[in-house]
C-alpha cells in the first residue's frame, strides 16, 4: 500500500482533525494509506513550546521519511504564497527522492497574487519589471507561486494542478486534493 504524507496549512484549521480524517477516508477508498501531521505522537506530558515544537517537527519528518509519496495543499496562506513548513516538507520529501504532488485551491498567478495582497498598483523598474512596496523584483513566469515549487513539480512530470474554491473553502476544499489521488494512482510506481 502507497502511503501519502498529507502536508498543508490546514492543521491550523479549527477543524484540523476533521479535515485530516477526510483527506485519510478518500486515500483509503483508493487504496493509499495517508499520514497526517497531526497524527504525530508527541512525548507524554507538559512540554515547553520549543521542545513541543522540536517534537513536532521530528515527527513529522519521520512520517515524510516513512511515506512513499507526498501531496502538498500549496494554496496561499498567510499571504500570497503557500505556507513556508509546507514548502519545507515538499523540498524535503524531493530530496529524499519521493513523488510529490501539489495542488492549490486557486487558479490565479503568483503575480496576481501579489498585486492584490499589495493593496495599490505595484511600482516597476526602468525595464517595466514588476516591484512589490519594498522595491523587490515580482517574478513573473506564470506560475502560480515561486518558481522553484512548480518548477520543482514540473520537473518531476506533475505539474501543480489549480482549481478555484469559493473564497471561504481554500483550505478545506478537496477537489484539487482528489485530483492529485487519482493522478498519483495513474503515475508509474516511482519517481
Amino acid at each position: 500500500m502507497i502511503r501519502i504524507y498529507l502536508a498543508g496549512p490546514e492543521v491550523f484549521h479549527p477543524d484540523a482533525i476533521a479535515l485530516g480524517r477526510a483527506k485519510q477516508a478518500l486515500c483509503a477508498a483508493l487504496g493509499f494509506e495517508g499520514l497526517y501531521p497531526l497524527d504525530t505522537e508527541l512525548p507524554g506530558g507538559e512540554m515547553p513550546p520549543h521542545a513541543a515544537g522540536l517534537a513536532i517537527f521530528r515527527g513529522n519528518v519521520e512520517l515524510i521519511r516513512r511515506a512513499d509519496a507526498v501531496i502538498a495543499n500549496l494554496s496561499p496562506f498567510r499571504g500570497p504564497g503557500a505556507d513556508a513548513g509546507t514548502v519545507f516538507e515538499v523540498g524535503f520529501a524531493l530530496g529524499l527522492g519521493k513523488r510529490v504532488l501539489g495542488y492549490r485551491n486557486v487558479a490565479d498567478s503568483y503575480l496576481e497574487r501579489v498585486r492584490a495582497w499589495h493593496g495599490e498598483p505595484l511600482g516597476a523598474d526602468e525595464a517595466g519589471r514588476p516591484l512589490d512596496r519594498d522595491g523587490l523584483l515580482v517574478e513573473e513566469f506564470g506560475f502560480g507561486d515561486n518558481l522553484m515549487i512548480d518548477a520543482a513539480l514540473i520537473e518531476g512530470g506533475v505539474p501543480v494542478i489549480a482549481d478555484e474554491a469559493p473564497p471561504g473553502a481554500r483550505l478545506t476544499d478537496l477537489t484539487a486534493f482528489t485530483a492529485c489521488l487519482l493522478r498519483l494512482k495513474d503515475l508509474p510506481a516511482s519517481p
